[in-house]
């Protein structure tokens, strides 16, 4: 093998300068502060008014002239000082990577990768397990294990399969189909494990109508997710094919895990997705339901999105801004540059959706959102404590004393997400209901849990 040895994420979370979930045996996080380059330092350590619940830790990188130019927030922040001084985008500068959990736990830890040249922007995220490494020409590969279909195997047995990426134009660009042949070579431990789990026997006893155990059902999966990321389609199938077509559970014929498969790939590989959900004739059914897909997520707040542009006078903007201070969980140096704003209806009343865009946001895309709405000539924030840190949000037909219910949903990593729904009570918005959702392709399980 050409490449050259990965760094262990368990090394980089074990970073000197870091801040972690506190509980209640543990010593008080202390801050850091540490100087980079072109005069632009770090900052990290427990956040203002953050919670033990997703925004206990924050890291911020400072401009020589003391303005934010990027921040991290979640459960725990790590400043990663093995990848930092790397260049990961080929232009000759080195970047600057962070840590953060936003899913408590060990759960959901993701690399941050930012640049500073020629101004200071978040390249791209990538979770906790990728691999870092330099190609013989010195350039950055970014190898990432990624997930397939849940809920046919157990957790410790999950399908996976290995991308590579680089870096081109500030983007992650797919180039597997380049390292397949290593990928897919015995010299693979990972290819090799799967592939003599699938011995002559095995493959016998299959064609039989043998339901695959927890191991032979992951290599199988495994293998055909793998082929499919080498645009080997053929022979992604020949491994679909040789699941039973029979099963004693309904969600695991031949048919089924087809259609499950196709529709996990369906972004990115629509025309192999199309092969396989025509060929088993079915697909699988959209969700339902409150809590389910019942409605459009608004869309991401644009840079014109500004008090000015929904026409706010000075006085209703000061107004606003002093109730977003008092339950955000962080202070921005100018809450105008920070802030996003949109008018909406709440149904009966006028409402206005607020949104953080860089130093209220954590690491997979979650941003600190308010509702207000407006009563007697001013504008009144529907969130009694600390607004939610969220990444999809929307407003259901229901109502509750004439405003709408607000769902929001906060990821937790690229397969996993928390879903709120919000009742107004008379003065502010409520917990009504809450979900654990597990997203493959277009197909989703969630489960209600209780509120805390």
């Amino acid at each position: 093998m050409f490449l050259a040895p990965a760094l262990h994420a368990q090394d980089d979370l074990a970073g000197k300068i870091s801040c972690h979930r506190p509980m209640s045996e543990e010593t008080q996080n202390q801050p850091y502060t540490k100087k980079l380059w072109d005069g632009y330092e770090i900052s990290l350590g427990p956040a203002r008014n953050g919670t033990i619940d997703g925004s206990g830790c924050t890291a911020a990188i400072y401009s020589s002239g003391g303005h934010v130019v990027f921040r991290t927030t979640g459960f725990s922040v790590v400043f990663d000082e093995n990848h930092t001084g790397q260049d990961f985008d080929g232009d000759g500068k080195p970047e600057v990577v962070f840590i953060t959990d936003t899913g408590g736990g060990n759960c959901c830890w993701d690399y941050n990768i930012i640049s500073l040249s020629p101004k200071p922007r978040r390249l791209f995220d990538v979770p906790a397990g990728t691999q870092f490494e330099k190609d013989r020409l010195g350039k950055m590969l970014i190898r990432e294990n990624i997930p397939g279909l849940s809920g046919l195997t157990t957790s410790a047995s999950r399908p996976r399969a290995e991308k590579v990426f680089r870096v081109s134009q500030s983007k992650l660009v797919d180039t597997t189909p380049e390292f397949c042949p290593q990928i897919l070579s015995p010299n693979n431990v990972d290819f090799d494990r799967e592939d003599r789990v699938l011995t002559p026997e095995k493959i016998s006893k299959l064609a039989s109508g043998w339901e695959p155990d927890d191991e032979t059902a992951s290599a199988l999966l495994s293998l055909a997710l793998q082929h499919t990321f080498c645009r080997q389609f053929d022979r992604a199938l020949y491994y679909l094919n040789l699941w039973p077509e029979a099963s004693k559970s309904p969600g695991a014929t031949r048919k089924k895990v087809t259609a499950a498969f196709g529709e996990s790939i369906k972004q990115e590989y629509p025309e192999f997705a199309e092969r396989l959900l025509s060929s088993v004739g079915a697909a699988i059914p959209g969700n339902t339901g409150a809590a389910e897909g019942t409605g459009r997520w608004l869309r991401e707040f644009s840079a014109d999105e500004t008090f000015r542009a929904a026409k706010l006078t000075a006085a209703e903007q000061t107004q606003i801004i002093d109730q977003v201070e008092n339950t955000s969980f962080d202070a921005a140096d100018s809450w105008e540059t920070e802030l996003r704003v949109r008018r909406i209806s709440l149904g009966q009343v006028d409402g206005l959706i607020i949104r953080g865009t860089q130093l209220l946001c954590g690491g997979t895309g979650n941003c600190e959102t308010w509702v207000f709405r407006q009563s007697q000539g001013k504008w009144l924030n529907m969130f009694a404590q600390e607004a939610p840190v969220v990444s999809g949000f929307r407003f259901e037909q229901e109502a509750n004393g004439g405003v709408k219910n607000f769902l929001v949903s906060t990821t937790s990593s690229a397969a996993t997400e928390k879903r709120t729904l919000f009742k107004f009570d008379g003065k502010v918005y409520r917990e009504s209901e809450c979900y654990d959702v597990w997203v493959d392709g277009a197909a989703e399980r969630i489960e209600k849990i209780p509120c805390k």
